[in-house]
């Protein structure tokens, strides 16, 4: 029973239908509690983590996270507690704490480099996520070079998440078309990211149709963080092509979302965001 529900609620969030994974999930856990094995339970807690993450639930995701590490970790398997800690690190990025988020982004890597475990990629990922935002973009780039060449990267989810990663990086040293180029393809896949390079290729209408429709998708399926990511950029592309009274409105929700959950790293954007508009005239 526990197996069977936490693969459906797996199936179920990767399908974008999130009200139906959580209820998967819900009902995993009193069988994976019951039967006791730590493997069957870090799974299904594991699932719940990306659940309460995806649904802004960010305090709810950590606790959840530690308990899968800590189960992974009674369990003997390194290679799910490297897995455990990459997710763990990249929850607390959005929450802010850079200290811990690298602290176990480096355990991470050290466990799957240990074995050259499947999950590789994602610690690899979540350790160039860090330093990324810590300012060592050159320290960043050489991890994503190895993630992008590494056995694991056959992973479809492994290779969104190196992807979404290389594009945030081109970003951040300036090189939008870099950042288009990574993601090109998998623009649905990576939408938030697909629509700031777009934007910042001088491509306003196209960033704003990507985070536009990204909007809505998050918004049916209660996905909060990329809800709120969306209507950031939908705002500065909107306030590019002219419309004040739209991009002021957009800015307004993401702000009052990102304070609601809370979600620093988001604030922190919809902040940068808010300053550009402010010194930008709009087209008009």
């Amino acid at each position: 029973m526990a197996r069977a529900h936490s693969l459906r609620a797996s199936i179920l969030g990767l399908s974008g239908r999130l009200d139906e994974a959580r209820e998967a999930a819900d009902l995993a856990l009193p069988p994976a509690e019951a039967y006791g094995d730590p493997t069957l339970l870090g799974s299904v807690l594991s699932t719940l983590r990306e659940n309460e993450r995806r649904g802004g639930q960010l305090r709810e995701a950590v606790a959840t996270g530690q308990r899968a590490l800590d189960l992974a970790e009674q369990s003997g398997d390194p290679a799910s507690a490297a897995f455990e800690r990459a997710n763990l690190a990249e929850l607390w990025l959005l929450l802010e704490d850079f200290g811990t988020a690298r602290t176990l982004a480096e355990a991470a890597v050290a466990g799957a480099e240990e074995d050259d475990a499947w999950c590789l990629p994602y610690t690899l990922a979540a350790l160039a996520l860090v330093r990324m935002r810590t300012g060592e973009a050159p320290g960043a780039a050489a991890l994503l070079g190895r993630a992008q060449s590494s056995p694991g990267l056959v992973d479809r989810q492994a290779g969104h998440e190196v992807r979404a990663a290389r594009a945030e990086l081109a970003l951040r040293d300036g090189l939008p078309g870099h950042a288009r180029r990574a993601v090109e393809g998998h623009e649905r896949d990576v939408p938030v990211f697909a629509a700031w390079a777009e934007l910042h290729c001088g491509r306003p209408e196209a960033a704003r149709r990507l985070a536009g429709d990204e909007v809505a998708r998050a918004g049916r399926t209660g996905e909060r963080l990329a809800e709120a990511d969306a209507r950031t950029v939908l705002a500065l592309a909107l306030h590019r092509l002219g419309d004040g009274a739209a991009a002021r409105e957009a800015l307004r929700r993401a702000e009052e979302m990102v304070r609601a959950l809370p979600y620093p790293a988001g604030a922190t954007h919809a902040a940068e965001v808010r300053a550009l508009m402010e010194t930008e005239p709009d087209a008009r």
